[in-house]
């Protein structure tokens, strides 16, 4: 004879035991007395909910626990550059734009939205050409579920000095010169995928970097994981845990660095704007960091630091975008062109210490 499991719990004897409604219901009026109401338990909503809140928990937990104590402070520099020009022209916000080429660095998530493949290849020049950064972006794969982002960061001919006399101090007679001139460059790949969760869209972003630096090499691997929400047509969500698997850096000589683990969170606000009724989109986003920077951060509590992201989109045209944001403590602004599948992205942020920084790319959306 056949025999459900919600025959099997109605039949039960025990008068305190959970029934099929209760659970349906949301009541908890006792703890399962059969083995068929802890089936029928597990199989519930209420039951995954918590399930499930407890593991985002206990990953906060995780996320904020001491890192700094076993990480270096600046080994993860080289993975808050950003990519995407757009992006840096907002104010390097970036975890709700589902515009963006770049998604794979931003929000893996997001490849989820994104309607139709598109390839962005940027090229920046910052503080007055010193350093030169360069990316290709991109998504691909059936459903578009997969992006990718390479970024190689170059600074040519670093002078190196020494003293004439070694064991002698710095004086007229004994002055640093220039022997010879080296090259620095850190190569890094993003690979983005995105999948639902309990219906609940995760990116994760698996990293490699590959660096040299003078006569040194390195390599190193770590992963980010990034989510999204929706609330309405008007407000979006994003959050992402930079180095959830911490990044470890490998060094040939033996040494080795580890990256502290960050989050970044993110609100997106859509608009129509009166009079000319087009379209424009706020951007708020919080870089939290567990480096103890204190003292070079917008505010901080304890070793947890917060700096600021502002970014705004106006669409002005359906092929020109206007955008303006602040970065930390600079003003950004730029300008978005798109002509059929071609896009074309200007970026400037002006920084009163180091120069200026421009941006530029070209990009193709394989529209159907």
């Amino acid at each position: 004879m056949n025999c459900r499991l919600e025959d099997v719990a109605a039949m039960s004897p025990s008068p305190n035991a959970t029934t099929i409604s209760d659970w349906r219901r949301g009541e908890f009026r006792s703890s399962a007395t059969t083995i068929s109401d802890f089936l029928i338990m597990m199989r519930s909503k209420r039951f995954k909910a918590l399930h499930f809140t407890f593991y985002i928990l206990l990953f906060t937990f995780y996320i904020f626990f001491p890192t700094s104590l076993f990480s270096e402070k600046y080994a993860g520099e080289i993975f808050k550059m950003g990519a995407g020009v757009r992006n840096f022209a907002l104010g390097r916000t970036g975890l709700t734009d589902d515009r963006s080429p770049a998604l794979a660095y931003w929000n893996a998530s997001l490849l989820l939205k994104q309607p139709y493949p598109t390839f962005e290849l940027m090229h920046a020049e910052e503080f007055n050409g010193i350093l030169k950064y360069d990316t290709l972006s991109g998504s691909f794969g059936r459903n578009h579920r997969v992006g990718f982002t390479l970024s190689r960061i170059g600074i040519s001919n670093v002078p190196m000095t020494k003293l004439p006399y070694p064991d002698e101090e710095v004086g007229p007679d004994n002055r640093p010169f220039v022997y010879r001139s080296v090259n620095n460059v850190d190569y890094i790949l993003y690979m983005g995928f995105a999948r639902r969760l309990l219906n609940i869209p995760i990116g994760i972003t698996p990293k490699v970097v590959y660096r040299s630096l003078a006569d040194e090499t390195a390599y190193g691997f770590g992963m980010d994981i990034a989510t999204h929400f929706v609330t309405n047509e008007h407000v979006k969500f994003g959050i992402r845990v930079r180095d959830a698997i911490p990044t470890q850096i490998y060094w040939e000589n033996g040494t080795n660095e580890s990256v502290n683990k960050g989050v970044d969170l993110e609100v997106r606000l859509s608009a129509i704007t009166p009079i000319v009724e087009r379209p424009i989109h706020f951007f708020i986003n919080g870089e939290i960091n567990t480096d103890a920077m204190k003292y070079y951060s917008f505010t901080h509590v304890g070793d947890a630091t917060l700096d600021p992201h502002l970014g705004v989109e106006f669409v002005m045209h359906d092929m020109i975008s206007l955008f303006a944001g602040y970065d930390i403590e600079f003003f950004t602004a730029g300008i978005g062109l798109t002509y059929n599948q071609f896009m074309l992205n200007y970026a400037f942020e002006r920084n009163a210490f180091l120069d200026n920084s421009h941006r530029l790319s070209i990009g193709y959306m394989f529209r159907r």
